[in-house]
């Protein structure tokens, strides 16, 4: 896929295409962190919109051509011919949206729908920015403040936190949990072929954290020492279950058999409409090609007994970047509404959205 062909250029702002090549590269990971700039995208986009409507062709009463610029509801405008084509061209293009980009984007469209009919443009602007800004401040730090002090009131000075990968919501915790003044130590387990662990590791020691790193396959020879797990998710389902990093089904399935808490740190702005009770049937797969090569290794130095795996007749190299945890692994769900059982994520659904359970 060439984003930069006629075919986008010509129909899409540079900024969604620039969007665009980030989410295929795998530049902007993360719930937050896509969805956080895909709103500060479309605030750019908003800024510079100018309604150009489409053309009406008609025939009088001789069979002459006739044009004429069409008259049309700006909301309807913008909504077919900004919103829609912007993030269908991220998902069908670059990557799948992940639960918390398209309960943003559902809540963006209802924004636009809910202006009045008559609005001007200058005010529309103006409304629709004010929007994304507050969504962003209250849906995403806030959330992620509010999730961390109900987490502090879990730990206690001596606690061993073990988490997993990169946690925006996760990092916030402990970091607030040093500031106040609670003493406690961190293993990070982190994974191949991402190795996000090593980003929050980085952000952890910048604050002074003590921090142990170790791989996924080493787990078992930390986790007699952890007292308490920390887990952040892509999505929160309907069912219980937890969507999340690949992996994070292991780590609590661990914990649980040694009794030790395992709390999953999330906003309510991810919790979806859907049930899943496995992995396979929905995910999204990366290369396969980034599960045999070490960093700095290429397809043709590689060393790995596995380089040549497309020749093997009936081998498939599955490189899933997400697993599902069922709610039975979970002691608990920490929201910015507060700790709530990985049973109640559909109550919490319905409250919030008692007309739409879908954002």
């Amino acid at each position: 896929m060439n984003p930069y062909t006629e075919e986008f250029t010509s129909t899409l702002h540079p900024a969604v295409i620039e969007l665009g090549v980030k989410y295929a590269r795998g530049e902007i990971r993360g719930g937050n962190g896509r969805c956080r700039a895909m709103f500060q995208v479309f605030s750019v986009v908003i800024d510079d919109y100018f309604p150009d409507y489409p053309e009406k062709k008609d025939e009088d009463e001789m069979g002459a051509t006739t044009t004429s610029t069409t008259t049309m509801d700006i909301r309807s405008h913008f909504d077919q011919f900004v919103l829609k084509p912007s993030f269908t061209f991220w998902t069908t293009k670059c990557r799948p949206h992940s639960v918390s980009m398209g309960n943003a984007f559902t809540f963006l469209k209802t924004a636009v729908a809910s202006l009045n009919r008559d609005i001007s443009l200058k005010e529309m602007k103006e409304i629709l920015q004010e929007t994304i800004e507050r969504y962003l401040s209250e849906r995403l730090e806030y959330a992620g403040r509010a999730i961390a002090q109900h987490a502090m009131g879990k730990m206690e000075d001596g606690d061993v936190v073990l988490t997993f990968g990169n946690s925006e919501t996760i990092s916030v915790l402990l970091k607030t949990a040093k500031q106040q003044g609670i003493h406690f130590y961190v293993w990070v387990v982190d994974s191949r072929p991402l190795l996000e662990g090593k980003k929050m590791l980085q952000s952890l020691l910048e604050e002074d954290i003590s921090c142990g790193y170790i791989q996924l396959n080493a787990l078992t020879y930390v986790m007699q020492q952890v007292t308490k797990v920390f887990l952040g998710a892509s999505a929160l389902m309907s069912n219980g279950s937890i969507y999340g990093r690949v992996g994070t089904a292991g780590i609590a399935l661990l914990a649980k058999d040694r009794n030790i808490p395992v709390l999953v740190c999330c906003e309510t702005y991810k919790i979806s409409n859907k049930v899943q009770l496995e992995s396979i049937t929905q995910n999204e797969l990366g290369n396969p090609e980034q599960l045999i090569l070490l960093p700095g290794e290429s397809s043709s130095s590689s060393s790995s007994v596995l380089k040549d795996w497309r020749d093997v007749p009936n081998l498939k190299l599955l490189n899933l970047l997400y697993d599902v945890t069922p709610a039975e692994f979970v002691s608990g769900v920490v929201t910015e509404v507060g700790i709530i059982p990985p049973t109640s994520i559909a109550v919490l659904l319905r409250e919030m959205n008692p007309q739409d359970a879908s954002y």
